[in-house]
């Protein structure tokens, strides 16, 4: 199977979950093992290189540098974790919710959704990167890029698992206080 098999159906598959299509889900391939297992490193590697930039772009406004590979084995650390984190606790909530079948989709779909979502943020880290542009611009496209992020998690959780407005929205905060907490470790790690 080519690129196209193994990157853009699957994010054809989650343009169409995007437009309130579920059958979009048969596109991302989740009803094998081995494309539900590809839904977690695919993304993952292609999100990779964005988020390693955003970590050096972030590094240098904390004017941190790194004294040693385990400060970047700290961030990678923390990249792994962020992975399999909310996946594994999404389970259980949506154990709880009576969608426990639908989660491994919705996990699938989710992990497809890191694509756009980092070409969301990495315009908006080098936007942040460029000194001319002013602050409060770069801010507000910040807060352009998380609201899209979360609106596409919310229609994904909404479309794939079926569930109301208020269950989509408890998975997004979940997901997000999830992240801000992995963040928080890795900078007490590297002594923020």
């Amino acid at each position: 199977m080519g690129p196209f098999g193994l990157v853009v159906l699957p994010l054809r598959g989650l343009g169409r979950i995007l437009r309130g299509e579920r059958a979009g889900i048969d596109q991302i391939g989740s009803a094998s093992r081995a494309g539900w297992i590809l839904s977690f490193i695919i993304p993952a590697v292609l999100a990779a290189p964005a988020y390693a930039w955003m970590t050096l772009q972030r590094f240098a406004e904390l004017e941190f540098e790194p004294a040693s590979a385990a400060d970047f084995g700290i961030e990678a650390l923390g990249y792994v974790v962020g992975i399999v984190a909310f996946p594994n606790i999404s389970y259980l909530l949506c154990e709880r919710l009576g969608r426990r079948e639908p989660w491994y989709d919705y996990v699938a779909a989710y992990n497809w959704a890191t694509v756009p979502q980092i070409a969301l943020y990495l315009p908006v880290a080098l936007i942040g990167a460029n000194d001319a542009v002013p602050g409060p611009i770069a801010f507000l496209f910040g807060v352009v890029a998380v609201i899209a992020a979360i609106a596409i998690h919310f229609r994904v959780a909404r479309v794939v698992l079926e569930i109301t407005p208020v269950q989509a929205l408890l998975l997004v905060a979940v997901d997000l206080a999830i992240g801000q907490f992995i963040a928080r470790i890795v900078d007490r790690l590297h002594g923020f």
